[in-house]
C-alpha cells in the first residue's frame, strides 16, 4: 500500500514553522495549566490559532493520561471541500515537528459500520480543525497514532451514525483510544454575520459566555440533544456542532459525565470587540 502524504496547510498560520517555536509555545500553555491527569476517554478542544486558544487546549491535552497512545479526532470541514462525512484510512500527516501515522485498521472499521462516510483525501487536504491538534499530540504523545474524521453536516442522523461507528469499531478492534472533537463556540462580530447584541464589551462577553456555558453544559450532560437544541435556539456559529454530536453519540454508556475544564475567549489576546470567539475545553472520563 502506498503512504498517502499529507502535508500542513495550517504552519505558520495557526501555529509556528519554526518547531522550536511550537514546542516553546505548547511548552509555555502547559507549564500554566493546572489540572490532573484522568482516564479520559473523550473531549473537545478548540482549533483557532495558538495563540488565542494554546491556554484552553493545554487543558485538554495536559491530563490525558500520558500512556495513550490512540486517537480518533472529529473535526469541521471549513472549506466544504470533498465529501461531507470524510475520514482518511491510510496516510502520514507532516508537520514541522514531523510526520503522524493514521490507524488504518481502527479507520477501515470505523468507515465499515457507518452509513455516511466515505475514505476521501481531498475534504481532509486543506482543512485545519483536525491538524491543528497535531503537533500538541506530538509533543505529548510521541509514539501516537490516529484517525482523522472530517464533517461538514451538523444533522444529529449523522452524529449518531459516526458514533456510533466509532464504537462498534471500539469492540471489533478491542482498541484503546481518546475522541477529541475539535472546535470553536460562539463566533461574534461582523466578519461572522452574528451580532445579537450590541452594547459594550462586558455585555457582549456575558452574551457570549451565556451561549458557550449552556452549550458547554448539555456536553457535559453527554446530550447530543440538548447541544444541538442550545445551538439551533441562539442561532450560534458553533463550528463543531457534528463532530461534539458524534463524539457524545460515542460515549453514551461509557462515561458518567464531562468537566468543563477551561474556557477562554479571544478577546483576551486580540482585544477585538468585533470579532470574538469562545473556546471550551471539556473532557469525560
Amino acid at each position: 500500500m502506498n503512504i498517502i502524504i499529507r502535508n500542513s496547510a495550517a504552519a505558520g498560520q495557526f501555529y509556528p514553522r519554526s518547531s522550536g517555536d511550537i514546542e516553546s509555545m505548547i511548552d509555555k500553555f502547559s507549564r500554566r495549566a493546572d489540572v490532573k491527569k484522568k482516564d479520559v476517554l473523550g473531549g473537545v478542544v478548540p482549533h483557532a490559532g495558538y495563540m488565542y486558544c494554546g491556554k484552553t487546549q493545554a487543558h485538554v491535552y495536559e491530563s490525558i493520561l500520558e500512556d495513550t497512545n490512540t486517537f480518533v479526532i472529529l473535526g469541521p470541514n471549513h472549506s466544504k471541500q470533498g465529501t461531507s462525512e470524510a475520514i482518511m484510512t491510510n496516510g502520514l500527516w507532516k508537520t514541522p515537528l514531523g510526520g503522524a501515522r493514521i490507524n488504518t485498521e481502527l479507520a477501515e472499521a470505523i468507515l465499515g459500520n457507518s452509513d455516511y462516510l466515505e475514505d476521501d483525501y481531498t475534504a481532509h487536504n486543506q482543512e485545519h480543525s483536525i491538524e491543528v491538534q497535531i503537533p500538541w499530540l506530538q509533543k505529548k504523545f510521541r509514539d501516537f497514532n490516529f484517525v482523522p474524521i472530517s464533517m461538514s453536516e451538523h444533522d444529529l442522523d449523522r452524529g449518531r451514525d459516526i458514533g456510533k461507528a466509532i464504537r462498534k469499531a471500539k469492540e471489533e478492534t478491542s482498541e484503546k483510544f481518546v475522541v477529541l472533537a475539535s472546535s470553536d463556540f460562539t463566533h461574534f462580530g461582523t466578519s461572522y454575520g452574528y451580532r445579537p447584541v450590541s452594547g459594550g464589551i462586558g455585555k457582549k462577553l456575558d452574551y457570549i459566555k451565556k451561549i458557550d456555558t449552556e452549550a458547554a453544559s448539555a456536553i457535559e450532560k453527554l446530550s447530543p440533544e440538548t447541544f444541538v437544541d442550545t445551538v439551533e435556539r441562539y442561532d450560534s456559529p458553533i463550528c463543531g456542532v457534528g463532530p461534539i454530536s458524534a463524539l457524545l453519540y460515542y460515549l453514551e454508556d461509557l462515561s458518567s459525565g464531562g468537566e468543563l475544564l477551561d474556557y477562554s475567549t479571544s478577546y483576551e489576546v486580540s482585544k477585538n470587540e468585533d470579532s470574538i470567539v469562545g473556546y471550551c475545553g471539556i473532557v469525560m472520563e
